[in-house]
């Protein structure tokens, strides 16, 4: 099998530990299915993805407003598509003091004020981070 220079270079850069691993798997499945894969075009998706992973989280990472550019009591609002990772909140106030988001939260009929780190805080899968990215 003869790779694409730039394409085993990105193979190389992004898994490499495993690399050679992706290649026979690859090659395997070739000699299993002759008639249905194709183990260059499948290393070659496989980099392109990963390319487009990497892409999109280091702008995501460009747009979450860090916590020293936060001015103090005011509401930002959160990343789209962040939902689940903090709370289900779509803005949040900033208090400095606290060094956390203050937001109104309704569990269970009740309506109350909560608080929740920055996104850069989150060290837990158990925690809720904000990802500010504008203020309101």
């Amino acid at each position: 099998m003869e790779l694409e220079k730039d394409t085993l270079q990105k193979l190389q850069k992004h898994w490499p530990t495993r690399w050679k691993e992706i290649i026979a798997h690859c090659e395997g499945l070739e000699e299993k299915l002759p008639t249905r894969f194709n183990a260059i075009e499948e290393i070659t998706r496989r980099v392109q993805d990963r390319e487009h992973v990497l892409k999109f989280e280091d702008d995501t990472l460009k747009a979450i407003i860090p916590k020293d550019k936060l001015k103090d009591g005011f509401t930002y609002t959160a990343m789209e598509g962040t939902a689940s990772l903090c709370r289900h909140v779509d803005e949040a106030r900033w208090d400095e003091k606290e060094g956390m988001f203050w937001y109104t939260r309704n569990k269970f009929g009740h309506t109350f004020e909560d608080t929740m780190h920055h996104f850069a805080d989150v060290k837990e899968g158990g925690l809720a981070g904000f990802t500010p990215i504008k203020e309101k």
